[in-house]
């Protein structure tokens, strides 16, 4: 399959502008399936989207996403961001004035938060990932009634990985701080975000290394109700040091952490349990990776063209699940929204049933090829 037969059947893919390198904002969405359950989430929710950048009092960003109203986005540019922005000092030196590689991030910046009290979700981003990797996923579940947070991880996002080998990480901590700033914003006497967050109704989803950290997050927080691991870090990192709600979702064709290992940790887990099996699919699947700068050959080819060269080492986390042979990444992004935003909503009490998640395998047959609980 070509480049461009791939470009041609991808519903959600940015097409390159060759002057700048900037990416657009695709147009029109992926489709959703006729039935499932008795709703459905594929598609964007009933509200609109706003966007803003939070700083932690450790000087690390958070990106937050929530319901807006439909009137106060009208007429506004979506936003995006620039991966660029987290490439060394070193690196952002070796890019060319005036270009970059952007990608919508799904909000608009700077509007008002619908009326109204949300759930709360964290988002923790992979190893050598960023708050906004995965912003087609995080700007759709705030559609669905959620305020979502994201932030960096400095002590192994994109940045931190390419200067060296990571250390001992933090992430647990950032999601914590996280939480806490949040709380204290909706807590406000005055702000946008006041009275907007139900700091009751908290649930956290990762993103491989970010599976790991929400599991341990949810072991030491109290606040947090549930968590989602997607490709969630391997068998000897899950711990399984906690009974809340979780469900695992991860591809059957990942090649950073294969299935049968995360199969291993799901057995050894107790409690309130589900797992998701996406076939055919990469550990990239549950990002935006795949799809930024797709139609010039991907993050390597754009790092090349920039004269950024990649660490062998990190080449795969730049790769897999964009192969050819693979699940095309927005065809299976309908289904992967489907299962965090109908497992958030019932457990943090929006739905009183699972229903949202019955029938998967039948409503996304050569996708979704698994899904079951306990």
């Amino acid at each position: 399959m070509t480049a461009i037969t791939r470009l041609c059947r991808r519903a959600c893919v940015a097409a390159l502008a060759l002057s700048s390198l900037a990416l657009v904002a695709p147009a029109s969405a992926a489709p959703v399936p006729a039935e499932i359950g008795p709703t459905s989430f594929s598609g964007p929710g009933p509200y609109a989207v706003g966007e803003r950048t939070l700083t932690l009092a450790s000087g690390v960003e958070v990106e937050v996403w929530y319901p807006a109203t439909k009137k106060a986005v009208q007429g506004k540019p979506e936003a995006s961001y620039d991966v660029v922005d987290w490439l060394p000092d070193f690196l952002k030196s070796l890019v060319p004035e005036g270009q970059s590689v952007t990608y919508p991030s799904g909000g608009v910046r700077g509007v008002p938060v619908r009326t109204g009290k949300y759930p709360l979700v964290v988002f923790s981003h992979g190893y050598a990932g960023f708050r906004d990797q995965s912003s087609a996923l995080t700007s759709a579940i705030a559609s669905w009634g959620f305020v979502v947070a994201a932030p960096d991880h400095p002590s192994r996002d994109l940045t931190k990985v390419l200067l060296g080998p990571a250390g001992t990480t933090t992430d647990v901590q950032d999601l914590r701080q996280t939480i806490t700033l949040i709380g204290k914003k909706t807590d406000a006497k005055k702000g946008w975000l006041r009275h907007r967050v139900d700091m009751r109704r908290i649930g956290a989803l990762g993103h491989s290394a970010g599976g790991r950290a929400v599991e341990q997050l949810a072991a030491v927080d109290k606040r947090v109700d549930t968590f989602i691991g997607m490709a969630p870090a391997s068998a000897d990192t899950l711990t399984g040091d906690t009974d809340k709600p979780r469900l695992i979702i991860t591809g059957t064709a990942d090649g950073i952490i294969p299935v049968d290992q995360v199969e291993s940790a799901y057995a050894a887990m107790g409690g309130d349990k589900r797992i998701v099996l996406v076939d055919n699919a990469g550990h990239l699947v549950f990002s935006d990776l795949c799809e930024i700068g797709e139609s010039q050959g991907g993050l390597l080819a754009i790092g090349e063209l920039l004269g950024i060269t990649i660490p062998d080492a990190l080449r795969p986390l730049a790769t897999d699940g964009c192969q050819d042979t693979a699940l095309e990444p927005t065809l299976a992004w309908p289904a992967i929204q489907q299962v965090v935003v109908a497992q958030l909503r019932h457990q943090l009490g929006v739905d009183p049933t699972d229903a949202g998640l019955a029938g998967l395998t039948e409503a996304y047959p050569g996708i979704i090829s698994d899904s079951r609980v306990g």
